[in-house]
């Protein structure tokens, strides 16, 4: 899958901050109400921030190998 330049950066912003909000929740959280709501939503959003950032590294690669 190939990205756009400005549709992958937004992609990975959002992803930060979903994740950003997800430490939040959890900072928050009580042992007795949603703290494991909070712990999966945070594993799903990190996991969702490192795989765009990975893909954009690769679009980046891909970009510099083929001269723009």
């Amino acid at each position: 899958m190939h990205w756009g330049p400005e549709a992958l950066d937004k992609a990975v912003d959002r992803a930060r901050l979903d994740w950003q909000h997800a430490r939040h929740l959890m900072d928050i959280s009580e042992p007795d109400d949603g703290l494991e709501d909070a712990i999966y939503y945070l594993q799903l959003t990190e996991k969702r921030y490192m795989f765009l950032l990975a893909q954009a590294k690769r679009e980046r690669e891909r970009r510099h190998a083929q001269g723009g």
